[in-house]
């Protein structure tokens, strides 16, 4: 992908991301996190410098989106890091003064230098082309689906998407009307609320005996976006334990919901906060990360394959409602079905930028129509997959496999199969390919036999 060639998103994100990273979690001291933000804020020129001179085969629309995110960042460097400085002592707020001027600077005269250069970088030409992302999708996914297949899986998917948002439009055509989305007349009852859906979920779990909720889990906090973070982080944003850390706590910080905020999945979330929740907190990232987290093999403990980690997170979604936990609530049935069709067209917006079958501007249009999302909303997701590819087809290709190894089991089992023990199973092999797990559980080589095949050194 060569993108220290070709991603001007790349250097701007070190700066960024360096400081979120701090922000995000309160690992140390406010003095200690803000004395590592400064020297993170000094750096931050002599990457840019290094970017402008590693740039030499820029891709324009990466360009572009380097530069509004330059634009639209400067609340993280100055309203956040001066939140955290708060209690700090008057030389370390100084210091920090001083470094975000650097940084800024830096930040702003990188933006400048891309925006000079913008009609000189060429459009398109960032797709990586079939040959390598198969190799990809076979020797680092360790996947049995080449391009060709993982599109069909998309597509599949996407017209039985389509049919149920059909039937459940024409079974809520002949119910009463459903209750509007909730309203809070203050902050507590915001957050008090997530933390009784939260509450309502587990009881569902525990009842209808999906998976075992371990003992060594921690509290998963339901606490709100911090101010500063609300203009860079919309959508909220979830954090797991340390994969290292004693501290068992989760946090998931949960985005303004009022009427301006107009985030696609801020709107999705609305009606009913229990399809995000199980996503991110419990069934989902949250419960499956502590899991892996207590395996005692070392490789199961750090080992993140994306498709496992989203395949499951993904799975719950669908999992949770086919069991009934939103059988009085259409907007959350509507919801889940939504997210499906959107992760059924992220396939093939995947697919088709990595082998160039697609242009950015098609790849837009094809979200918007298939996925049912704003203009903003495809274009960041597009973008993001075109810098990226691979990561987008984790979701469904993970929940298809899962489902795939599920009927292998009950078949296996027969009238001793359990839901419970077939989901506590699964998720003690850690987030691994799910190839290996068919192998290791079966005692079958049919996903692990392909990618295990010799392969000669290529040249791309």
């Amino acid at each position: 992908m060569r993108g220290l060639q070709r991603n001007p998103s790349i250097y701007e994100g070190e700066c960024t991301n360096g400081i979120f990273s701090i922000v995000k979690r309160q690992y140390a001291s406010d003095e200690k996190r803000v004395q590592a933000a400064i020297a993170r804020l000094r750096a931050c020129p002599r990457v840019l410098e290094q970017g402008r001179a590693n740039l030499t085969d820029t891709v324009r629309e990466f360009a572009q989106i380097a530069s509004e995110d330059i634009r639209d960042g400067d609340s993280l460097y100055t309203t956040t890091l001066n939140e955290v400085a708060r209690d700090t002592s008057p030389q370390t707020r100084s210091e920090l003064a001083q470094a975000q001027t650097v940084a800024l600077t830096a930040l702003h005269a990188y933006r400048a230098w891309l925006d000079a250069h913008m009609n000189g970088f060429h459009a398109g030409g960032f797709a990586v082309g079939r040959k390598r992302y198969d190799w990809f999708l076979r020797r680092v996914l360790l996947l049995p689906y080449d391009s060709t297949e993982v599109a069909r899986i998309g597509r599949l998917e996407l017209a039985r998407d389509r049919a149920l948002e059909m039937w459940e439009n024409a079974r809520d055509a002949e119910l009463p009307s459903p209750s509007p989305p909730p309203t809070f007349p203050s902050k507590a009852a915001f957050l008090s609320y997530y933390e009784q859906s939260l509450a309502k979920l587990i009881t569902f779990i525990n009842a209808h005996r999906i998976v075992t909720i371990p003992s060594y889990i921690g509290p998963f906090h339901i606490v709100e976006v911090p101010k500063a973070l609300a203009a860079t982080y919309p959508g909220g944003f979830m954090n797991p334990p340390g994969m290292f850390s004693s501290d068992p706590q989760g946090f998931y910080f949960v985005p303004d919901f009022s009427a301006s905020n107009q985030s696609f999945f801020v709107q999705q979330a609305r009606q009913s906060v229990l399809p995000l929740l199980g996503h991110e907190g419990i069934p989902g990232h949250f419960m499956q990360f502590t899991y892996a987290f207590h395996n005692p093999d070392y490789v199961r403990h750090v080992q993140q394959d994306g498709v496992f980690a989203e395949g499951w997170a993904f799975y719950g979604e669908e999992m949770l409602m086919r069991e009934g936990l939103y059988d009085d609530d259409s907007g959350a049935r509507k919801q889940v079905i939504h997210l499906m069709r959107h992760r059924a067209t992220r396939i093939g917006v995947d697919v088709g930028l990595a082998t160039g079958e697609m242009t950015l501007p098609q790849a837009i249009a094809y979200f918007q129509k298939n996925a049912g999302i704003d203009y903003d909303t495809a274009r960041g997701e597009a973008t993001r997959f075109a810098m990226g590819p691979g990561q987008a087809i984790d979701y469904l290709v993970g929940k298809t496999q899962i489902e795939t190894l599920l009927g292998l089991v009950r078949d296996r089992e027969g009238a001793n199969f359990s839901q419970r023990a077939f989901h506590d199973r699964l998720l003690s092999y850690g987030t691994v390919p799910f190839s290996t797990i068919r192998y290791e559980w079966l005692g079958d080589d049919t996903w692990l036999r392909p990618v295990l095949e010799p392969l000669a050194p290529q040249q791309f």
